[in-house]
């Protein structure tokens, strides 16, 4: 998130901090494609795991793989690239090697989040009534929304990230220092406190109804209270994470803004790393805390290894075919030279 201006990073190419953090950044690059690609397939692949809220995880999971390849791109590749100039540069800047793609999908990421706590609200506080129940177009304009909303905001990366040409590298550019300390303080609210404070209200009310009321005692309501108990703690557990790495990455900016510290290249490094982290980790936490997700996931891996071991097998009738034609020419050989 290096949107103050005023602060600019510079990175010393190969660098002892830049093969560290670029060793640590190709791990995740790698736990955050295959792990969320994985979300992805688990779902879409399984009747019984196409609900509301795993479709929102799908969503979760794309806006994880974005953070992924632009982060990968922005912090492993560009140092040590001899990068484009001028006009080509800049646009290269603006929508690839500026990493500004990245903090989109890491904005989707949390308003998806959001939109996670907002279902999970409607499914226990409202289980029956259909105005609240979220359907596959509700769903849609859920996701929509996160994306619009996530490039309205991170998107002002695309008209504030250009070339530096003295740097050789890509730099944020504001017309007046007002502009990036309003940005900075709007970061911390739109990627913050607002989340937080919405996600803090939604899950509260929700733990309470489903831990401290009286529920009906029905065997079908204690299993549906079990599923709920189960799901609900598994994004809580995705909530704490986002907390743990969004709030120190917006803090050190903070204390940036504020002129508490002056922020050097491993500021902004740890920084991109927690964020960068939060989108790697969510598939590891879905595995720990889903028995169910863990189940369907090894039924996919199985069934692609037995596919590629199928692939590897030689068809035992195409074999013998081919013996016989083989037979077939060696003995039309020996006859010509009889």
């Amino acid at each position: 998130m290096s949107f103050l201006g005023s602060k600019r990073v510079h990175r010393k190419k190969m660098s002892s901090m830049y093969l560290s953090f670029a060793a640590v950044f190709s791990v995740m690059v790698i736990v955050d494609l295959v792990g969320n690609t994985l979300v992805f397939l688990v779902v879409l692949q399984n009747e019984s795991m196409k609900t509301p809220v795993n479709y929102l995880l799908v969503n979760l999971a794309i806006a994880d793989i974005l953070v992924g390849v632009f982060f990968g791109i922005q912090f492993i590749i560009t140092p040590v690239l001899t990068h484009p100039e001028y006009k080509t540069g800049d646009l290269l800047c603006k929508f690839v090697t500026g990493g500004v793609l990245g903090w989109v999908g890491a904005v989707a990421s949390v308003f998806s989040l959001v939109a996670i706590a907002i279902e999970r609200y409607c499914a226990v506080m409202y289980p029956h009534s259909q105005r609240s129940k979220l359907t596959k177009t509700k769903i849609a304009i859920f996701a929509i929304v996160s994306w619009v909303l996530a490039l309205l905001w991170a998107g002002v990366g695309f008209f504030t990230t250009v070339y530096n040409g003295d740097e050789k590298s890509c730099d944020i550019s504001w017309s007046k220092e007002i502009y990036a300390n309003v940005y900075t303080v709007g970061w911390t609210v739109v990627a913050g406190a607002m989340p937080l404070g919405i996600m803090g209200f939604l899950y509260a009310r929700v733990v309470y109804r489903l831990w401290f009321t009286n529920q009906e005692r029905e065997v079908t309501q204690m299993a549906l209270l079990r599923y709920r108990k189960r799901v609900t703690k598994l994004f809580i557990a995705v909530t704490i994470v986002y907390a743990l790495c969004w709030v120190p990455e917006l803090t050190i900016y903070f204390l940036g803004f504020t002129g508490a510290i002056e922020l050097r290249e491993i500021h902004f490094n740890i920084a991109s790393a927690l964020v960068f982290f939060n989108s790697t980790i969510n598939p590891v936490v879905y595995g720990l805390q889903s028995s169910i997700f863990r189940r369907h996931l090894r039924d996919l891996i199985f069934a692609c290894w037995k596919k590629v071991w199928r692939s590897n097998q030689v068809n035992p009738a195409l074999e013998q075919s081919q013996i016989t034609a083989a037979q077939r020419r060696l003995s039309s050989v020996s006859d010509k030279k009889e």
